[in-house]
């Protein structure tokens, strides 16, 4: 495969277009566009993983590589611990490096797609391919949500290697630079493997055959990789609860594909819908959920396999190109189809690797097909960049995230995140609202749990008393489940004895204190109900074991109130 000298029309513009004017190009758009990203706060996932996550607080490496939130539930992704946990050391909980450091890794890999198209097509044709995928709206999950900041990780060690093996010269450093990035991509995202495919095919298409060193190599990587993995994580895949998509069986999983197949390219030519936490379903297979979407991957993919004969029949010298950008773009659309079920119906941050194989058959269509207005590849800039403007400002925060994507899709998830931040936000009437959503969509023991909060803090105790009751016995369990129960259980006792019912208060506590003994709150409550029922000694003995679990000026009042013979009933307001 050699690259095309013919002039895309955007070297008329910026002549003489060398690769130092290309990348500063592309820092400034980048920063440009994702200006607003700079200054959003921590949202979904951030406040569990990163600042909510003892385990970063402290650079620990033995911590970070070994078991953690990072590497556990079939994922193993040790180098985002580290990459998180060094953040946290130098910068703490302040958002802004952490949205600056990962608008920088995805310029830099905007910067490394550049010089891989330009292997492939003319300067100014890869300049406006990679501005496409800098400022693309299906790439803002990617880059404003840190959570993801490991797309751009992996990313940069893939797209290294390949770069690498562009080369037609192979040394034995060049393979184990090439075979070292490919372990550190591995370490990052599992999704990472496709890279050794890319670079296979490559090879397969351009050399015939691959040396038997640089198989060797893969083998003893792939072996080192698995060897680390395993002796973490073992053999054992944990099942993901309580997301729509890993409960249903396979063959309706499969249902899901022509839908999926269509929501990346729609979304990659008309991105006008943009969402997070996509966890629908189809209930029920008809017109806009199935054979739709059916006709639209029959066109779609027919076409992309019907340019395939034709550039085969008229242009065979980009046949191999054509191969190699479509291989990478269905690859990576492989992954998504549900075979083995995700945690997400679809997300746009997934589209992060199929995307560019995407922009590369666009690019061999540019060029074949000679398409060079100046005017058009500005106007789709700017509409994409306007576009994703706009949808950063959703990120600012997790109030405006939830509160934009709400409306998109039915979704307990974000009903129960919005609830959560409207509490926070002093709005307990409106949350209650989300909250009962969520448990209409699907009940668990923390939207439930959430509403006798709700009721509690609006001081209705006795819709506060049922819902946590029933928290404490819904089958289906969510993230931080024992702590939910334990605050489930701590609030039954609490709202019993305001509502002056201290047997059942007491009768909850005993029964709760045999799954959590060492809960001081619950001894705390077990001490109250015991003294308002003149039970003193039990109540000292209780007031004792709250003291020794949960050591404050609280519980030492407690204790020195039941001492002293004081009136209690003032902790009950």
């Amino acid at each position: 495969m050699t690259k095309q000298e013919n002039d895309f029309s955007f070297t008329d513009l910026f002549w003489p277009l060398t690769n130092k004017k290309v990348v500063g190009i592309l820092i400034a758009v980048g920063f440009i566009v994702h200006y607003h990203v700079l200054f959003n706060g921590f949202v979904w996932d951030d406040l569990t993983y990163i600042i909510g996550n003892p385990e970063l607080k402290n650079f620990n490496l033995v911590t970070l590589v070994g078991p953690n939130m990072f590497n556990s539930s079939g994922y193993f992704r040790p180098l985002p611990a580290v990459y998180f946990s060094l953040l946290h050391h130098l910068f703490g909980n302040t958002a802004f490096f952490y949205h600056f450091f990962q608008l920088s890794l995805h310029i830099v890999c905007t910067s490394l797609l550049y010089f891989i198209f330009q292997k492939f097509f003319s300067r100014g044709l890869s300049l406006f391919l990679a501005l496409v995928f800098l400022v693309h709206p299906i790439n803002v999950e990617s880059v404003a949500y840190v959570g993801s900041t490991q797309s751009q990780l992996y990313f940069i060690f893939g797209c290294l290697a390949f770069y690498l093996s562009l080369k037609n010269v192979s040394s034995l450093r060049q393979t184990l630079l090439i075979h070292g990035l490919l372990l550190l991509a591995l370490l990052t995202k599992e999704v990472s493997f496709l890279f050794l495919l890319l670079i296979y095919s490559y090879k397969l298409l351009t050399q015939k055959q691959i040396s038997r060193t640089f198989i060797f190599y893969t083998v003893v990587t792939v072996l080192i990789y698995l060897t680390i993995r395993f002796s973490v994580l073992g053999a054992v895949l944990q099942k993901m609860h309580l997301i729509p998509i890993s409960e249903i069986s396979l063959w309706e999983r499969l249902v899901h594909i022509p839908i999926i197949l269509f929501y990346y390219p729609k979304t990659f030519f008309w991105p006008q819908i943009l969402a997070i936490d996509q966890i629908w379903t189809i209930s029920q297979i008809n017109w806009s959920t199935f054979y739709l979407p059916l006709l639209f991957d029959v066109i779609f993919y027919g076409g992309l396999l019907a340019l395939l004969v034709y550039f085969y029949k008229r242009h065979r010298s980009v046949v191999k190109p054509y191969l190699l950008f479509l291989f990478w773009f269905i690859s990576g659309l492989g992954l998504l189809l549900q075979i083995f079920p995700l945690d997400m119906t679809v997300a746009d941050r997934w589209f992060y690797f199929p995307i560019v194989g995407l922009l590369g058959v666009v690019g061999i269509v540019i060029e074949r097909f000679k398409i060079r207005n100046l005017f058009l590849a500005f106007f789709i800039l700017a509409a994409l960049s306007v576009r994703t403007m706009v949808r950063n400002a959703d990120w600012y925060s997790t109030l405006t995230l939830y509160g934009h994507d709400a409306g998109f899709y039915p979704n307990y998830d974000i009903e129960n995140y919005l609830g959560a931040d409207l509490v926070s936000a002093g709005r307990p009437q409106e949350a209650l609202v989300h909250f009962k959503k969520s448990v209409a969509l699907l009940p668990h023991d923390t939207n439930i749990f959430n509403i006798g909060s709700v009721y509690e803090l609006l001081k209705d105790y006795p819709n506060s008393k049922i819902y946590y009751q029933q928290a404490l016995s819904v089958k289906d369990k969510y993230l931080n489940h024992a702590q939910v129960r334990q605050l489930a259980a701590e609030g039954l006792s609490r709202v019993t004895l305001r509502l002056g019912e201290y047997r059942l208060s007491i009768d909850s506590a005993r029964a709760n204190l045999v799954e959590f003994p060492t809960n001081g709150s619950l001894w705390g409550y077990l001490a109250i109900g015991e003294y308002l029922l003149n039970n003193k000694p039990e109540a000292i003995k209780a007031a004792a074991n709250a003291k020794t679990y949960l050591p404050n000026t609280t519980t030492e009042k407690l204790y020195q109130m039941i001492i002293n013979n004081q009136d209690l009933t003032p902790l009950l307001k």
